[in-house]
């Protein structure tokens, strides 16, 4: 699939119109620094292997890949080659989305996808990236096409870079624990340690896979590394999900949500509930300071 290159001089991004996911997102002014973790398999066009790819138009895991809606059960398909219990992150990471706009400045461009799943929804969805002097700002945009209301859902996947001595901050209000199936246990309002950013630490060794609750400010995050690069993260998304595997790793992925993980199965809490031709919008702001 084609990709295409937006430069302001200080921020470089590669988005590929394979799973609207972004390929690479370089700091460049005098110096390169990946702020998110590049594609690691240049091979595919797996958004999987991106920097930051989409969910919609749900986000993460609906518990037995199937919920009620209305009475009537909605039951979600799977990719066998991805996951063979679950609709994971929606079917917007696996699309081909097209070019809409690019503008002749090279710091503006906009994706567009229209999907339909059977038995499901249909949904059409942009993607505009935009990069603003020292910051990339990512805006979701999702209208139902159906004929009937639907519980709609919509989040981002980035990898942010981390290095051994990154500090990670992001102050919460409440935590999941995660069960055997990754899906959210029971929640508390006071954080476990291990699990706690509210104060810059550096990221932990183990398994995380966890959603957190946001204030009503939504995500406020930041990444201080030792080379002098701090990463700040903001979206008025009050869900967050984060993720790095057991061990030391490259990356940790910081997800604004919409939505709580598995909320379809909890009355469609905090899913935005779209009547036909309805949409809703999601951000997400990344700025880079030196």
């Amino acid at each position: 699939m084609a990709t295409h290159t937006l430069n302001n001089g200080k921020l470089k991004l590669v988005v590929n119109e394979a799973g609207g996911c972004v390929d690479s997102f370089q700091y460049i002014n005098g110096f390169t620094f990946d702020v998110l973790r590049a594609r690691v398999n240049t091979s595919n066009g797996f958004a999987g292997d991106s920097s930051m790819f989409p969910m919609l138009p749900m986000a993460n895991r609906i518990r037995g890949n199937q919920f009620v809606w209305r009475g009537h059960k909605v039951v979600l398909p799977v990719s066998r080659a991805i996951d063979d219990m679950f609709f994971l992150h929606g079917n917007g990471w696996i699309s081909d989305w097209g070019l809409l706009t690019k503008n002749a400045g090279d710091d503006f461009l906009e994706l567009e996808l229209t999907s339909s799943i059977d038995g499901v929804c249909e949904y059409h969805a942009k993607q505009s990236y935009q990069l603003c002097d020292d910051a990339l700002i990512v805006t979701m945009v999702l209208t139902n096409l159906g004929d009937d209301a639907f519980p709609f859902g919509a989040g981002f996947h980035p990898f942010f870079s981390v290095q051994q001595d990154t500090l990670v901050e992001f102050p919460a209000t409440g935590f999941w624990f995660e069960d055997k199936q990754n899906l959210p246990d029971r929640f508390v309002r006071h954080i476990p340690s291990d699990y706690n950013f509210n104060s810059e630490k550096t990221v932990p060794d183990l398994w995380i896979n966890n959603g957190y609750q946001m204030s009503d400010s939504g995500v406020m995050a930041s990444l201080r590394h030792k080379n002098g690069v701090s990463v700040l993260v903001s979206s008025p998304c009050r869900y967050l999900q984060v993720y790095k595997p057991s061990g030391e790793s490259n990356f940790l992925c910081l997800e604004p949500q919409s939505h709580y993980v598995d909320a379809h199965n909890f009355g469609c809490e905090s899913l935005s509930v779209l009547s036909p031709q309805e949409s809703m919008q999601i951000s997400m702001c990344i700025r880079v300071v030196t």
